[in-house]
């Protein structure tokens, strides 16, 4: 049961990443019926695997703005850092 759990987060870490909620519904009916069909059904195993499935989701969502933010931060420090000029500043 442990390596369901595991998978299932990083599979909603994945869908996640790269799809919307709406892909929630069918992981979680495709994840009951594959729990079903192994006939391992324990009354809070389906419960796990899908709370499993939407923590692993917002993993890979938050991931996915940490990494945008990050792009978006280095960007703004390379347009904040201006080549020194080559020409001396003349005072009066």
């Amino acid at each position: 049961m442990e390596i369901l759990i595991i998978g299932g987060t990083f599979f909603g870490a994945v869908l996640g990443r790269f799809f919307k909620v709406a892909v929630l519904m069918p992981a979680g009916a495709l994840a009951i019926a594959l729990l079903l069909v192994k006939r391992e059904v324990a009354g809070p195993g389906i419960g796990l695997l899908i709370g499993s499935l939407e923590l692993g989701y917002v993993t890979g969502l938050i991931s996915t703005d940490i990494s945008a933010a990050t792009q978006d931060f280095r960007g703004f420090l390379a347009r904040s850092r201006r080549p020194a000029s080559s020409r001396p500043t003349h005072r009066q």
